[in-house]
């Protein structure tokens, strides 16, 4: 009694100063579903049928056994060196290293197989076996001090564990095939140059992975012996973000100062979440729950919807699953030669071929690969068009491809990257169906989108006429911003058929809104102009002061963006203002929009992502977002660091994919039919095949 009164006693002060560091923020409005769960519900389960097979048949040992050794292989006990020979048992505290022509198999009876790799150093640290300890549960913890090692775990039973560790992250398995790598920091005259980092690769299953610091650790050493350890530590396991089959999580690896402050962020609001978790416990305990007794903690410590669920979904978020890169895929080839858990042979030969002794590190195969042509995965071209980076929007009429440079000059490209002509000295332009409106400094023209041939002309009578924005289209028409109102023309040839005349004139681009445009005028009201009769419907007072970015229209809601951070919806039926939010920084570009969510690029080249309903953030703003973000068929689309494309999912912010690209991407993308359009800050036109990323 008085060991778990003297852990609690730690715990209380480890969780109170965690708690203190940063603060729990909600992530997504997701909750933690079934789905979520599913991984590892046996976990936190009752297992009948595995309950009934255990109480029929007599357990087996899970003692390790050193079954294969090729090359140097030393072994610690007890601060001992003990002969490393096939057959040795093996003990908790044991350190197996191995050299740079080692490596060495360990099989824990039927529940799993390691294989260590060369330059590799594991520490045995709990063995728990029901067969030679009299408990009611299998569990290994394995410690990674340094290096590689790959594991087959079979599906287990209820309440069996199976942990690696690393010093800075922790890895639970329910029944998976997997590797995790360790890469201790790099420091450089005293200072740290590279943060630690932990790789977890997944070919079967899913791997749960936690950010682990010094409040973790003191739970999962403390959990053999409290009850409430071992509930924080199962609930903390089961909502972990989790790599799945093809999947990849990297902790650590920073290089750069605001990448190393980046990792201590992640740790410390990982440390608050797992202090929470530690509170809600302990003030359960004191009400008289009774730990040994509960057979699923997440109910009452993490409820589905709760914050503690959302904060765990905001680790996810920001501890993104990523597709395994090459070296994770050649890693996992050794579970190949592996034995399955229970056998007693390997279906290839157990011994590595030469290449797994001259496999570099990761941060040595980086360098090869860089020293090399590189390839890029999906890349149909790549063609170099201008001296001027892209900006704005990629578009598309008909077939041709339309790219501004931020000197004015406009490309147009068939599919095939072919450049069919160009034009000079543009203020905007807009793709129409089979036409292009080009807006130059003292006229509009339109121009066959293939041929170029001239279709209508627009003369600007005065300089005081001269619109700054692009034409908008409307049935039957394009209408143009004016510093006197709206202009509007016809669509085949460019002939005036109505101004509309707005006090003050317009300050934003148009937007149109079902029967209606919307724009922001001189006087700082939101205008809302009737086109079927060419007048002025409804002006909102709204104090506009700032440059306005271009309106979006959803639902019958209108959201408009000013270029220093604020926000504002309203109703277009009600001409009522829903809310007005001060984002805190700048705009970059106009905002994205879909039924349920704003997606914001703002100055720090961060994604911010708001409700639709109230203005409110969903999450933590994304980081590395280097170019205007594309949201298409529930997926957003990014130029990142690296230079890569960033895939995420739109709904939670979850970065699905990141690849690498030959240049910077500046622009926003185009996807059509499965073909992404990218342009580039050093003025070359790129085509991938989104399939093949």
């Amino acid at each position: 009694m008085n060991k778990r009164v003297h852990f609690f006693g730690s715990l209380f002060i480890l969780s109170t100063l965690f708690g203190f560091l940063i603060g729990c923020q909600a992530g997504s409005k997701e909750s933690i579903t079934d789905n979520n769960k599913r991984d590892f519900a046996e976990l936190i389960t009752t297992d009948t049928q595995a309950s009934t097979q255990e109480s029929s048949e007599p357990p087996s040992s899970i003692q390790p056994v050193l079954v294969f050794l090729q090359g140097s292989v030393n072994i610690q006990r007890q601060g001992q060196a003990i002969n490393a020979t096939e057959g040795l048992t093996l003990e908790a505290g044991d350190i197996i290293s191995t050299g740079i022509d080692g490596s060495a198999e360990i099989a824990y009876g039927s529940l799993g197989t390691l294989r260590l790799l060369p330059r590799t150093i594991v520490s045995l640290t709990v063995i728990i076996s029901r067969a030679l300890n009299q408990s009611d549960r299998d569990s290994a913890d394995i410690t990674l001090i340094g290096g590689t090692l790959a594991a087959k775990v079979k599906k287990l039973s209820s309440k069996d564990e199976f942990l690696v560790l690393t010093p800075n992250c922790a890895a639970g398995v329910r029944g998976t095939q997997f590797i995790v790598s360790y890469e201790e920091p790099l420091h450089k005259n005293g200072t740290i140059t590279r943060t630690e980092r932990t790789l977890v690769a997944v070919r079967e299953g899913s791997v749960a992975v936690l950010p682990k610091g010094k409040l973790l650790t003191s739970l999962i050493d403390g959990r053999q012996s409290s009850p409430l350890a071992g509930a924080v530590v199962t609930t903390a396991l089961a909502l972990a973000p989790k790599a799945g089959p093809g999947q990849e999580v990297s902790i650590g690896g920073q290089e750069t100062a605001s990448g190393i402050a980046q990792d201590e962020t992640l740790i410390h609001q990982a440390e608050s979440v797992y202090g929470t978790l530690v509170g809600q416990a302990e003030n359960l305990q004191a009400r008289g729950t009774d730990f040994d007794t509960i057979s699923d903690p997440i109910p009452i410590l993490a409820a589905s919807g709760s914050d503690t669920s959302k904060a765990f979904t905001e680790l996810s978020r920001i501890m993104p699953a990523l597709l395994q890169s090459e070296y994770s895929r050649q890693l996992l080839e050794v579970l190949d030669r592996m034995r399955d858990p229970g056998s007693d042979k390997a279906p290839l030969p157990a011994s590595l071929p030469e290449r797994y002794f001259s496999l570099k590190t990761k941060d040595e195969s980086d360098k090869t690969t860089a020293s090399k042509k590189l390839t890029y995965p999906g890349l149909v071209y790549s063609h170099s068009l201008s001296s001027a980076a892209f900006t704005g929007m990629i578009s598309r009429s008909g077939n041709t491809l339309l790219i501004f440079d931020a000197l004015g000059n406009l490309y147009a490209l068939n599919p095939e990257g072919k450049q069919l002509w160009t034009h000079s000295a543009l203020v905007a332009f807009t793709a129409l169906d089979t036409t292009v409106a080009l807006l130059e400094s003292q006229a509009l023209r339109l121009y066959d989108a293939v041929t170029k041939s001239e279709r209508g002309l627009y003369p600007f009578d005065s300089w005081q006429a001269l619109p700054q924005a692009k034409p908008v289209p409307i049935p039957n028409g394009i209408a143009l911003a004016t510093p006197r109102g709206v202009t509007i023309l016809r669509q085949e040839n460019a002939e005036l058929l109505a101004e509309i005349p707005v006090l003050g004139g317009l300050i934003s681009p148009l937007v149109l809104a079902d029967s209606h445009l919307i724009a922001v005028s001189g006087q700082g009201k939101l205008v809302f102009i009737d086109i079927k009769n060419n007048r002025i419907s409804e002006e909102l007072e709204l104090n506009f002061k700032d440059d306005v970015l271009t309106p979006r229209f959803k639902d019958g809601k209108v959201f408009i963006a000013t270029k220093n951070g604020r926000l504002v919806a309203v109703d277009v039926t009600t001409h009522q203002t829903i809310w007005d939010v001060d984002l805190g920084q700048g705009i970059r570009v106009e905002p994205e929009v879909d039924g349920e969510r704003i997606y914001l690029w703002v100055q720090n080249k961060s994604l911010v992502i708001v409700s639709i309903q109230n203005g409110t953030p969903f999450g933590k703003p994304i980081p590395d977002v280097e170019s205007p973000p594309l949201l298409a068929k529930g997926r957003l689309y990014w130029g990142g660091s690296g230079p890569s494309l960033v895939v995420a999912d739109s709904a939670t912010g979850t970065i699905l994919k990141r690849s690498p690209l030959p240049d910077k991407v500046s622009a926003r993308p185009l996807l059509v039919d499965g073909i992404l359009y990218l342009g580039t800050s050093t003025g070359k036109f790129i085509r991938l095949d989104i399939e093949k990323l």
